[in-house]
């Protein structure tokens, strides 16, 4: 029986690795080629911000770097405590296209950020939408690049996976699982080409809309009460019969999601349970084939090598388990211009993701709710409330 399990194990880790090449063959092949068609559409680039002193700025400054002409900035303060709406007027002050709006009170039902990116759509006047964080820094030509790729393959919504900045060492070890998670068990093809809603995924610093199928579908306003909110879009698009493009952004737009153990700690935990809408089974069972696939190898190959057994079983199936997790990890690696040396530690990043992903159970169901910038979001009967956590 055990001789069957190590050949289970040591096949779903080749149909991972397929899929992982093929995905990445995928990514590779979705660019833009041809320029722009003229007269260029006008897009709308709106950032929500709450307590972003550090980043607005250098954000905005990209995107006026833009070598994009038709464009317009607006930036939502979100109740900021800091200096946030200073920043922005001073930069309005020097360059038109940029306009700060000032949030309303966020009311019960809605999260803080779909709230403010649907403000934001209100005001926009672009026949193209771009969402996006206020912790990005784009490359000059993200917005040219999006107006491309959308004509070329008649998109609705484009998502990116954006390029990671990791700074720390728990940055480093934690944040791959994102493109791992994605890439592993993902087939982009189907993403493209596929009905299925659950088949999808959207990334919230990078997200450009077709203004007319977003608004055909509600906006952020039907995923108001969602803590992943960029995850449902990315669900109502399909759903909607709609063309989503996941994309290698890595070229295109660069964020540091978090800063140091703690940031990625909270900020994980509060969204990894809503994005698999709250099913603990289908997090259990993730956890669980993880640790089977990419953690328990290295305990069997202890065991053959200095423990005393021998075999197949316990030394060259383990052996080639381990070598599998590696390649799975440099080839991403490579492709996205992260670090080689961590992908040798993806036991730790796994074990880590398991963690997280239990962490962000125990908030929402016993933790009285998930944090984030100052408010605590919780479900009651399937509705969004919040309070303010500071």
């Amino acid at each position: 029986m055990f001789h069957y399990y190590q050949l289970a194990i040591t096949l779903s880790l080749v149909l991972i690795l397929l899929n992982v090449a093929n995905n990445l063959h995928l990514l590779t092949e979705l660019q833009p080629q041809a320029g722009l068609s003229f007269p260029v559409p006008l897009v709308s680039v709106l950032v929500p911000a709450r307590d972003e002193e550090e980043n607005i700025g250098p954000c905005l400054r990209s995107l006026l770097a833009q070598d994009y002409s038709e464009l317009e900035i607006l930036v939502l303060d979100d109740d900021s405590r800091d200096r946030t709406a200073q920043i922005v007027e001073g930069l309005a002050r020097e360059d038109g296209r940029v306009k700060l709006v000032k949030g309303a009170p966020l009311p019960q039902g809605w999260h803080g950020k779909a709230y403010a990116c649907h403000q934001l759509s209100q005001l926009a006047q672009g026949e193209y939408l771009l969402f996006t964080d206020a912790d990005t820094v784009h490359t000059p030509h993200s917005v040219s690049w999006a107006v491309r790729l959308a004509e070329k393959r008649e998109a609705d919504l484009i998502t990116v996976f954006p390029h990671l900045v990791n700074k720390t060492f728990w940055e480093a070890a934690i944040m791959p699982i994102m493109h791992f998670a994605l890439l592993s068990y993902l087939p982009l093809e189907l993403v493209e080409r596929g009905r299925n809603p659950w088949l999808s995924m959207a990334i919230g610093p990078f997200m450009f809309f077709r203004r007319e199928f977003y608004q055909g579908i509600g906006g952020h306003a039907s995923v108001k009460g969602e803590i992943a909110e960029d995850v449902w879009l990315g669900r109502l698009v399909k759903k909607a019969g709609g063309r989503l493009l996941l994309a290698d952004g890595t070229d295109v737009v660069r964020v540091r999601f978090y800063r140091g153990f703690e940031e990625v700690w909270r900020g994980l935990s509060k969204s990894i349970y809503a994005a698999v809408n709250y099913s603990a089974a289908a997090i259990l069972a993730l956890i669980g084939f993880n640790l089977l696939a990419f953690v328990l190898p290295y305990y069997f190959l202890y065991l053959g090598l200095w423990s005393g057994y021998g075999g197949l079983d316990y030394r060259t199936l383990p052996l080639i388990q381990v070598v599998i997790g590696w390649v799975i990890r440099l080839m991403q690696a490579q492709h996205f211009r992260q670090s080689r040396l961590f992908s040798f530690l993806h036991p730790l990043t796994i074990i880590m993701g398991g963690l997280l992903a239990l962490n962000s159970i125990r908030w929402a169901t016993f933790g009285g709710g998930t944090s984030w910038k100052g408010r605590t979001y919780s479900k009651e009967d399937g509705y969004l409330a919040h309070r303010r956590s500071r």
